[in-house]
């Protein structure tokens, strides 16, 4: 398991904590989980300052 947590500062003061929860397979490479990572907060990031729904 791999978990990830940060705050994304935007200009104007807004911030968001992003949080990513993640479980691979042993000797999954460290690179492509990193990377899986920062895709997932960017995009959850992304809906919240667009004000979409996901629902």
């Amino acid at each position: 398991m791999r978990n990830e947590v940060g705050v994304v500062a935007h200009p104007g003061g807004c911030r968001n904590a992003a949080t990513v929860f993640t479980r691979s397979r042993p000797g999954a490479g460290d690179t492509a989980i990193g990377r899986a990572v920062g895709a997932a907060a960017a995009r959850a990031v992304a809906v919240l300052r667009a004000g979409v729904s996901t629902a």
